[in-house]
């Protein structure tokens, strides 16, 4: 790992068995779901933003002065962590200014919680499905089963429902979303499909009650359309955004009987529309795009343009700031974006943002320099060992679809290659890419909705040579393709089939130089409904083919007797005579470890399974190899193995549900559905025995704020790369 110079602000930590709580690498971003917030103060703003990540809510206070705004770091709410076991599908969410909590929906429940508590309120349990939320004020309204629902809520943000509710809509369509008009306070329901629905109350959401009635405003005249989004402008114009899957459409009425329709930019539309300015001009922000002038044809563009962007806005989920007109917040390919010119120029707010699903990572030999790929885009760092510099999310050709695999040439750190769906390679350290293989084409014909490039390895010791193993979601089956000139061309590798087009799922590959044969080892997985491939399969370089055979046969195993199993991780040794695999005996029964000593038995053979998570319903999901120990992932846990014990000890345990992607060792690398971590090795170094022995290597620097108000950074320097406590 890194020499570390510490900044300290007084840290505690647990240590587990070998293993330090994990150091989060400053990877931020990921999936966002929705955006919220809330008037602070004056001057300033408290926004919200729900991500599809273990850490499932984080807030950022924002100076939204008007000249000069100050956009601060997120923070994860402390009772909907990793750790609450709440999760990454929050949708809805709601903020409460009064009491400073925050809403969210799961299921038919009602949650809150404060940024200062760890604490979560069931707030209401329903009977059916909760579609939707919406705070005013002090008042809260959901959609329960077709049912509105409403009554206050106080200084504490408890709920006491109103005598009048619930009042029935009359849609039956889910999901419902609940709208206010700024200029008569008369709420409407709204529910999305190729014939929406649309529903007014006749009084103002302070005075419902039980004579309240309801009108339906019926927009016959849209085209056949996805017509999923609502939203009231200023001057209470209703607009209703939807796409025929390639293009968005923008749909308004003043009069809420006559449309006017028309079409805008390519992609779909969201999930919310905001507004910001008065009645008579203001802006729309909608998905990845906004109209500077109330929503009306032709004032329509990207956000981003003309002014530029980091990263590229995506269609998800817009806030407008609630004190400053001219900061809009919107979901981008990176995590979360803000403009303050009213989305004419947009860039990244996600530091704090640990809610990045990594998937894979590539490092040279020196630790100078590595790859991520993950859900949200592929990332770079520098400087690694020293003063690491990530870069923003990078997304090869514009394609923002999920990022599985990633290889970093250690021949010419020049060459990247990427996967997703398809291949991306860059021969100029990520500067430029070009898709050089999909499995989409003739003749594999793969599908487009399902298909994950699960791994990319190019051979170390002839680095022309690039395999690419492929999986399809369900009961369709992937290959093993190889490229033998850098990545320009490509075939397929028959593992179980003798034709091109679905052979096997595969989840990872490596090399092996063994006595002057080019040697790949592939891990497949075993699907029992469907058993087509298993375990590993030695594929050898046979002149211009490659001949593949299943390497845990009878023959292949210190058992004598076939292995089945889903090898989802393969990790050779530095000196490359023992290869480890781990994964999932028979697909399901439970987590598992082998070996092979490439020059000494060459047999597959089982580790032991004491100490080790030997039960059903598990699954192991990676495997590293350092200087003298064995380390695995096993759900959400870390178990490590040194070498020439008798059993695994558990090393550290994540939150319940997180995925442990990949491990690394340099020290220890994980990288989790929630981010990416580093763990310290044996122990912690404790200062005052470290000054005590040398007592003329300790620097100390002037601590700031001094004094301590309410906290102060102490940086110094100790003579040994160790964790501190």
């Amino acid at each position: 790992m890194k020499n570390f110079f510490f900044t300290i602000a007084v840290l505690t930590s647990t240590l587990f068995a070998q293993l330090s709580a994990p150091i989060v690498e400053e990877v931020y971003g990921g999936r966002i779901n929705a955006i919220t917030g809330f008037q602070l103060n004056a001057d300033s703003s408290r926004i919200f933003i729900a991500t599809e990540s273990a850490n499932s809510i984080f807030y950022a206070d924002v100076y939204a002065n008007a000249t000069t705004p100050v956009f601060n770091r997120f923070y994860v709410m402390p009772g909907v962590d990793a750790t609450a076991g709440y999760g990454s599908n929050i949708q809805k969410i709601a903020a409460h200014q009064t009491s400073g909590n925050v809403f969210f929906l799961i299921d038919n429940k009602i949650y809150a919680t404060n940024p200062s508590s760890t604490f979560v309120n069931i707030v209401y349990t329903a009977f059916g499905v909760v579609d939707n939320l919406l705070i005013i004020d002090d008042y809260l309204f959901f959609l329960n089963s077709g049912n509105l629902r409403f009554g206050t809520l106080d200084a504490s943000g408890n709920f006491t429902e109103d005598s009048a509710s619930p009042i029935s809509t009359g849609i039956s369509l889910n999901p419902s979303t609940i709208f206010k008009n700024p200029v008569t306070d008369q709420l409407y329901v709204f529910a999305g499909s190729t014939s929406p629905q649309i529903v007014k109350f006749s009084d103002n959401y302070y005075s419902m009650s039980a004579t309240t009635t309801l009108s339906t405003i019926i927009p016959t005249t849209l085209s056949t359309l996805n017509w999923k989004n609502f939203g009231i402008g200023p001057d209470g114009r209703l607009f209703i955004v939807g796409d025929d899957e390639i293009q968005k459409f923008v749909a308004y009425s003043d009069d809420e009987s006559t449309w006017t329709e028309f079409n805008t930019i390519g992609g779909v539309s969201g999930n919310s529309i905001a507004f910001s300015g008065s009645s008579t001009d203001y802006y729309v922000y909608v998905a990845s795009i906004y109209s500077n002038y109330k929503g009306e044809s032709g004032t329509w563009q990207g956000f981003g343009v003309p002014g530029g962007m980091e990263t590229h806005p995506n269609d998800g989920d817009v806030y407008s700031d609630p004190n400053n007109l001219s900061i809009v917040y919107m979901t981008t390919d990176q995590g979360i974006g803000a403009s303050i010119d009213n989305g004419s120029t947009i860039f990244e707010i996600d530091e704090g943002v640990e809610a990045v699903q990594v998937n894979d990572f590539s490092m040279t030999i020196d630790k100078q320099s590595a790859w991520i790929a993950a859900k949200s885009g592929l990332r770079k760092v520098v400087n690694y060992l020293t003063t690491p510099m990530w870069t923003n999310a990078i997304f090869p050709d514009s394609d923002g679809s999920p990022y599985y695999s990633i290889e970093m040439s250690r021949e010419d750190t020049n060459r990247v290659f990427a996967g997703n769906l398809r291949v991306y390679r860059s021969i100029d350290n990520g500067n430029n890419w070009a898709q050089v293989f999909t499995p989409e084409s003739a003749p594999y014909n793969f599908p487009s909705i399902g298909t994950m490039i699960n791994a990319i390895e190019e051979c170390s010791f002839s680095p022309n040579i690039v395999m690419a193993g492929v999986e399809i979601w369900e009961t369709q089956k992937g290959g093993l393709f190889v490229s033998e000139d850098n990545g320009i061309n490509w075939a397929q590798i028959y593992l179980e089939t003798s034709t091109d087009g679905e052979d096997v799922d595969v989840a990872d590959i490596i090399f092996s130089n063994e006595n002057g044969d080019t040697v790949a080892y592939v891990g497949a997985i075993y699907d029992l409904a469907l058993p087509q491939g298993r375990s590993v399969y030695r594929v050898v370089k046979n002149g211009t083919s490659w001949v593949a055979a299943q390497d845990m046969d009878a023959s292949g195993t210190s058992v004598g007797y076939p292995i089945t199993a889903t090898i989802q991780d393969l990790v050779a040794t530095s000196t490359g005579d023992t290869i480890y695999a781990t994964g999932t005996d028979a697909g399901i029964n439970h987590p598992i470890t082998y070996y092979k000593s490439i020059y000494g038995t060459n047999l597959w053979t089982t580790m032991t399974t004491a100490g080790y998570p030997f039960s059903y319903g598990k699954q192991s999901t990676a495997v590293t190899v350092g200087i003298d120990t064995i380390y695995v992932a096993v759900d959400n846990e870390i178990y490590y193995f040194p070498l020439g014990a008798s059993s695994w000890s558990l090393g550290y345990s994540y939150p319940n549900g997180t995925r442990i992607n990949f491990l690394y060792y340099d020290e220890l690398l994980a990288g989790t559905s929630f981010g990416l971590y580093g763990h310290l090795g044996t122990g912690s170094t404790d200062i005052g025995d470290e000054i005590a022995s040398n007592p003329n290597e300790f620097r100390l620097s002037q601590n700031y704020p001094n004094p301590f108000n309410p906290s102060t950074e102490i940086k110094f320097s100790i003579p040994q790369n160790s964790h501190v406590k």
